[in-house]
């Protein structure tokens, strides 16, 4: 390998980690960002970082690329030094755009290396961000630094990408590179690590495979298409999608030719706000995207092959080392996570004395600046053992939380069983984790006026128990048309023993009392709060979690509290030792 090949290597990698990582980061936290000015009234400088991005697009294509190698330093410190994503994604804003010029010069093959090492980072980080966890933040900037580096050296100017390569990110941003949000697009609720790593192979592949059909673009643009319909026709997503991947790395020259940085980087912003709308619409003003991100990937597809269209360039195709290469490191990853955590759940024998949780984890965020929560979460998890927990705000892969996956990560570390209910999109819920088999009985959203809000019910055979796990309405008008609806699906066979989750009612509500004509507090006495947030000088604190017990059932809460100290959300964790009949 001679001294320039090499540098192709290093700045491919470089590229294609710093164009996931800070799509990523710049969207995840813009959202963060977003949900304080939208839902807490807080005067933080949300759309700073819109702006950012619409300048870097100006920029980029006037900055030597000294100027983006120091751009890229930049970033990987930060990555390396905090996860607090409103603060980090401002960098963030500046490093997309120098991504995306270097991809305008790479042969796409020394791309897809970077996209894969990537995926294997995602893969060490059990399907969450790697910026999270110290183990793999490491890495993660390490390859950062060595693209800075390769790019340091070079003469010149960074050229200007144009609306076809924002297209291309915008197209990856929607999910299509990380395997838990393709298998949880699909319909797949419940998986464990072997699968996890299994489907990431087939990324891998469609990544690696791409250039093949460059020469092709016509098929390319019609499996991209047709791919992106499978959404539609759940589960061939979990095929078609790895198509519409593969064809779409197949375009990225020929979408190069196109010009409109600015407006590129406007319409990326555009689609990553339409994605998060597909969550929360009726909560930022955009109702009519909820449950509508199959149709925007569709679209994104149309748009990006537009960019491309008419268009014809040579590819150079990627030698088998160049395949080899990444696989192995893939295969390395998934060797060491297989060792180090758990592969399925791992079982225990029934008890009488029961540890439950009920805990709202805030979409994998902190509370404060939107730093990722999940290495907090394990260790509190591990630290606590519940034996059961029911979770809600958890979320599987969803564009605004950087495409975390924490069912399975949680289920990876601690070796729970998990049964997961999406409340929309298949990625954003409610779950409940056990050391027991779980049986799903039944599972539905409730009637929102606002957010989709879910409840879902589960037995554990073993315990002789059936839970509901529940996440309830923001009005109280909208929590008491709830009530009525949570208690007939709990009270229908199999009746429910417990009703735990965040209800969003204070304790003298009519909700609560609703709830509590068949169903009695586990705390003789309510904690002081089991929320709190601190915003603008103004602490608020409610209480608005519970864990229920049906009247009549003879069992009792041997002990019960609060974790009121604990602060990986901005609720509480709430438990109970129930001592069973």
């Amino acid at each position: 390998m001679n001294v320039d090949e090499r540098d192709k290597i290093l700045l491919g990698l470089g590229t294609g980690v710093l164009l996931a990582s800070s799509m990523r980061i710049f969207v995840s936290g813009a959202y963060s960002s977003l949900e304080k000015t939208f839902f807490y009234g807080m005067n933080f400088p949300s759309g700073l970082g819109i702006l950012l991005l619409l300048l870097a697009a100006f920029l980029v294509g006037r900055m030597s690329r000294k100027a983006g190698a120091a751009i890229i330093a930049a970033y990987a410190i930060a990555v390396l030094i905090t996860d607090a994503t409103e603060y980090t994604h401002l960098i963030a804003a500046f490093a997309l755009p120098v991504a995306l010029a270097l991809v305008k010069e790479l042969d796409v093959k020394y791309l897809i290396m970077g996209l894969v090492a990537d995926l294997s980072l995602r893969v060490l980080a059990v399907g969450t961000e790697p910026v999270d966890f110290p183990y793999t933040r490491i890495p993660l900037a390490l390859f950062l630094l060595l693209g800075s580096y390769a790019l340091w050296k070079e003469p010149g100017t960074l050229k200007k990408p144009g609306f076809g390569l924002y297209a291309f990110a915008a197209l990856l941003e929607l999910g299509l590179i990380y395997p838990n949000a393709i298998m949880r697009y699909s319909g797949i609720t419940v998986y464990y690590l072997p699968q996890f790593i299994g489907f990431s192979f087939v990324v891998a592949l469609a990544l690696l495979l791409g250039p093949y059909l460059a020469r092709k673009p016509e098929i390319a643009m019609a499996l991209l298409i047709i791919g992106s319909a499978t959404l539609f026709l759940k589960p061939l997503s979990l095929l078609g999608l790895p198509v519409a991947l593969a064809s779409a790395i197949a375009l990225v020259e020929s979408a190069k030719g196109s010009r409109g940085g600015v407006i590129g980087a406007f319409y990326l912003f555009l689609t990553a706000t339409l994605a998060i709308g597909a969550y929360v619409g009726r909560d930022i003003g955009l109702p009519f995207m909820e449950d509508r991100l199959e149709a925007l990937i569709l679209v994104a597809s149309m748009i990006y092959i537009l960019s491309a269209y008419g268009k014809k360039v040579e590819v150079e195709l990627p030698r088998a080392r160049e395949i080899a290469g990444p696989l192995a490191g893939l295969a390395l990853a998934s060797v060491i996570v297989l060792a180090l955590f758990n592969a399925g759940p791992t079982y225990v024998e029934a008890k009488k004395d029961v540890l439950i949780w009920t805990y709202n984890v805030h979409q994998g965020f902190g509370p404060y600046d939107g730093t990722f929560n999940g290495y907090e979460l394990v260790n509190l998890l591990s630290e606590q053992r519940p034996d059961i927990w029911l979770g809600q705000e958890v979320v599987g892969g969803m564009i605004a939380n950087a495409y975390q996956d924490v069912p399975l990560f949680v289920s990876a570390h601690l070796g729970y069983a998990y049964e997961y209910k999406p409340a929309v999109e298949g990625t954003y819920g409610i779950a409940v984790f056990s050391h027991w088999h779980m049986k799903t009985e039944g599972e539905l959203n409730l009637e929102s006026v606002g957010q989709a809000r879910p409840a879902q019910k589960v037995t554990i055979e073993e315990l002789g128990i059936t839970i509901v796990n529940v996440h309830m309405g923001l009005s109280e008008e909208e929590r008491a048309m709830q009530a009525e609806e949570l208690l007939k699906f709990a009270e229908a066979a199999p009746t429910a023993q417990i009703i735990a989750g965040d209800t969003n009612a204070e304790p003298d509500e009519r909700t609560i009392e609703m709830l509590t004509r068949d169903y009695r507090d586990a705390f003789p006495e309510r904690p002081p709060y089991t929320f709190l947030w601190e915003r603008n000088g103004v602490v608020d604190k409610e209480n608005i979690d519970y864990i229920l017990l049906k009247n009549g059932w003879p069992a009792r809460a041997k002990d019960y509290g609060c974790l009121c100290d604990v602060l990986v959300s901005d609720h509480r964790p709430v438990w109970a030792l129930v001592e069973l009949p």
